[in-house]
């Protein structure tokens, strides 16, 4: 965990079994949770939209920020989190999830193209997990039943935000999960950013 809350208090319970699993191991479950799920929701027509949104924006919560609460100690406020799937005009200010590289290059596919990228591409910035996807189909502006079976979540929607602003600099860029480890990240809620 990145702590850069204000007041370091460790309110909540804790699991002690949670204290050998890592960020990393907790957001993969979540994405072979939705490997596994996803092809159920297609026959009920729950694959897409905002019945998709309904399902897996509380599930992410629950199966993650959770988790995290338990691993940490910590009290996380569901409002004072950021959502699965958002892009936010300021990530400071609000629990989220960074994504680094696990190596020093690696490839992204930014605007529907895949460039070889570096860890020196990301001076003074961070990645930011969104969610979990493909690439190609975009689950909360709809799909067609015939698409749905082909959508994956192999590959993680971040946006490169500044460390020093918490500013997006380029958004929905995506990057294969392998490449990545995940770290939560706890701040302290700033309402005058996030209202």
């Amino acid at each position: 965990m990145i702590d850069n809350r204000l007041l370091k208090e460790f309110e909540h319970d804790t699991d002690e079994a949670l204290q050998e699993i890592t960020d990393t191991s907790i957001l993969l479950n979540f994405q072979q949770a939705l490997v596994s799920l996803y092809p159920h929701l297609i026959p009920i027509y729950a694959f897409a939209y905002d019945s998709w949104d309904d399902i897996v924006m509380p599930l992410f919560y629950e199966m993650v920020y959770k988790t995290f609460a338990f691993k940490y100690g910590i009290y996380i406020n569901k409002n004072e989190t950021h959502t699965y799937m958002f892009s936010l005009g300021c990530y400071k200010g609000i629990n989220h999830i960074e994504c680094i590289p696990k190596q020093h290059t690696f490839k992204a596919k930014v605007t529907c193209e895949w460039i070889e990228m570096n860890k020196n591409d990301l001076d003074e910035k961070v990645l930011v997990f969104k969610s979990f996807g493909d690439g190609e189909h975009f689950l909360t502006g709809g799909l067609d039943i015939e698409e749905a079976y082909n959508v994956g979540f192999n590959l993680v929607e971040i946006d490169i935000v500044s460390k020093i602003t918490g500013f997006p600099s380029k958004r929905n860029v995506f990057i294969n999960k392998d490449e990545l480890d995940f770290e939560f990240v706890a701040e302290t809620y700033d309402e005058d950013i996030h209202r």
